[in-house]
């Protein structure tokens, strides 16, 4: 069975300035051989449906910074699997509300030069699913996911969420969800919108190995 590290939320530009060097060392720790980045690597704030700050650079700028951020988590992990996310999605979305297919746009891979990333929205490795996550809401949203779809669950989306919750039914029927949380600079300005929010972001990372997940936290 594989060794899988999950890699949170990175939203970028906004990622965590010191968060690549903490998957890294999760890596090592548990000498993962495969990869899964749960979603949500790009951030578009730019071109958000929500509203914009002032300050916030043009869609190419940030396109650029983008780019840029990339080039250090491609060298790290030129093969991976990617759950697209509601932000990876939104160039996708607002073309497809104003009626253009998806025919006239460049897939993930050409736009991010990644060609040994597989993204799709879900991911199956050993029997468990692996999720964004996009509409799963509550407390302990892959938990619930993994009781409703009978699978354990892994998947990211809500950054204030980091925690491994377990369900066991008949017959030695045993199911896990699991939160990875993120890694996002919760003072980057993509991120003033959640400035004042109670509940802040859990930069955190995920394993699963032999069907069994691993919670870790990076310090503050």
């Amino acid at each position: 069975m594989s060794r899988v590290l999950v890699i949170g939320d990175l939203h970028l530009p906004a990622v965590h300035p010191e968060y690549l060097a903490f998957i890294k060392k999760v890596k090592r720790k548990y000498k993962t051989d495969e990869t899964v980045f749960i979603g949500d690597i790009i951030d578009h704030n730019s071109i958000s449906f929500h509203k914009k700050q002032p300050e916030s650079p043009s869609s190419i700028q940030e396109y650029k910074e983008t780019q840029q951020g990339m080039k250090a988590w491609k060298k790290a992990f030129p093969n991976a699997v990617v759950c697209i996310g509601n932000h990876d999605e939104r160039v996708h979305r607002l073309a497809s509300d104003v009626g253009i297919p998806a025919m006239y746009l460049k897939d993930y891979k050409e736009i991010y030069d990644t060609p040994d990333w597989d993204w799709g929205y879900t991911h199956m490795i050993d029997g468990v699913l692996y999720t964004h996550g996009t509409g799963l809401s509550s407390q302990y949203p892959a938990f619930n996911l993994a009781k409703s779809r009978a699978c354990s669950v892994v998947s990211g989306h809500t950054h204030s969420i980091a925690n491994v919750n377990w369900f066991e039914g008949q017959a030695d029927f045993r199911v896990f969800g699991m939160n990875v949380g993120c890694g996002v600079d919760r003072t980057h300005l993509c991120m003033n919108y959640a400035k004042n929010h109670v509940k802040k972001v859990i930069c955190s990372a995920g394993v699963v190995i032999d069907g069994h997940p691993y919670l870790e936290l990076m310090d503050k």
